[in-house]
């Protein structure tokens, strides 16, 4: 048998030769441009080593910004900031001496406005000082965060962590599972969030809101101009909260013996309870309303001042405001039935100022943040 041989074979091997430089240079590209963006990621994302108790520093100006603020089992101080590059340093600072262990809140003008929304004169927040809780004298780790206007920044830090201070112009700021020794936020204007936490904190919120969900505070101090002040399934054993003109909602909350002490200059104050609790609200030129199921005794002293004893009393918490009213109840708002007039603005003010905001807009290549450390 023979075998006509076969003709040379043109096409294919022709086409797959001439093709090979195309595909093997735009796989280069593509293998470049993975690694431009790996790289871009690390930059935007630096990790800084620290000892116990370190001290973390974040300030934030101008507006437009989100700040997104975490914790972890980790002894790194995490600073994801996408495309942003902020300034960070990090240093020793001796705490004790010459450096009190107490936060310095120098005096703060504010505009004194008239119900109408006039501004009549300039008033003043007083300076204060907040002892810091559980923070031992000597030398810390200090990290210092300096970032511009309109940064998105994501801040994870230690669990062992004895001071963070946030300071910020103005946008969202979120604090989540914060666990540490003392917590400081200063804002301008905006909102601020801080959720799970279990720590010593001092908040001070000019304009905008604060809501505070599911917290356990030994000590918390919270003070501001218009800004509202929302509460939610929170216990306290020591709270202060001041406000010019923001309303105070403190709801669905507890209390352990301390001081407990609510005041408005011109805005509302809510308290509702889950547990015993003696709650005296007193309205100098508004009124104390109350809501109770049939077992709880309210002694009503006029129109501006009550006092009711919750589940047989326990620790004494007053509520006082100037031109505003107070509203005294057992449980949460939610799920309660508007039964006048004079509570359907609690439950707006309430619903409308504990709405979450959206799921921040997380930096790019946070995803890489947790597989890759940069050490200084």
């Amino acid at each position: 048998m023979t075998f006509e041989p076969r003709g040379p074979y043109h096409g294919a091997v022709e086409a797959l030769r001439s093709g090979a430089p195309r595909w093997l240079a735009a796989g280069l590209v593509l293998l470049l441009a993975v690694m431009v963006a790996r790289a871009l990621t690390a930059r935007a994302a630096a990790g800084y080593d620290v000892g116990d108790q370190a001290v973390v520093n974040l300030i934030v100006r101008g507006r437009a910004n989100d700040i997104d603020v975490r914790m972890w089992d980790r002894p790194t101080v995490l600073v994801d900031s996408g495309d942003d590059t902020p300034t960070v340093t990090r240093r020793e600072t001796t705490f004790g001496a010459n450096r009190g262990l107490v936060l310095q809140v120098p005096a703060q003008l504010v505009p004194v406005r008239t119900p109408d929304g006039v501004t009549t004169a300039q008033g003043a927040l007083p300076p204060e000082e907040f002892p810091y809780a559980g923070f031992r004298p000597g030398r810390h780790d200090v990290v210092a965060v300096d970032a511009p206007q309109g940064s998105r920044i994501v801040l994870t830090v230690p669990s062992t962590i004895g001071l963070l201070v946030v300071r910020v112009g103005g946008g969202r700021t979120i604090v989540e599972n914060y666990h540490g020794a003392n917590l400081v936020v200063i804002q301008n204007q905006g909102r601020v969030q801080i959720t799970g936490a279990a720590t010593t904190a001092f908040v001070q919120m000019n304009e905008g809101t604060l809501y505070a969900a599911d917290d356990a505070f030994e000590r918390v101090r919270v003070r501001g101009v218009g800004a509202h002040d929302i509460f939610e399934r929170c216990r306290s054993r020591e709270i202060q909260t001041t406000s010019v003109s923001g309303s105070i909602v403190y709801d669905g909350g507890s209390f352990d013996p301390g001081l407990a002490r609510f005041e408005s200059g011109s805005g509302e104050i809510a308290l509702g309870v889950t547990s015993g609790a003696q709650l005296a609200g007193r309205a100098v030129e508004g009124h104390v309303y109350t809501q109770f199921n049939a077992r709880t005794p309210v002694d009503q002293h006029g129109d501006g001042d009550a006092t009711a004893f919750v589940d047989g009393g326990g620790p004494l918490v007053s509520a006082i405001t100037e031109r505003g009213n107070v509203y005294l109840y057992d449980g949460s708002l939610l799920g309660r039935r508007v039964t006048s007039p004079e509570w359907r603005q609690l439950h707006q003010l309430f619903a409308t100022r504990r709405t979450a905001s959206p799921p921040i807009s997380r930096p790019r290549g946070e995803s890489h943040v947790r597989e890759r450390m940069i050490r200084p």
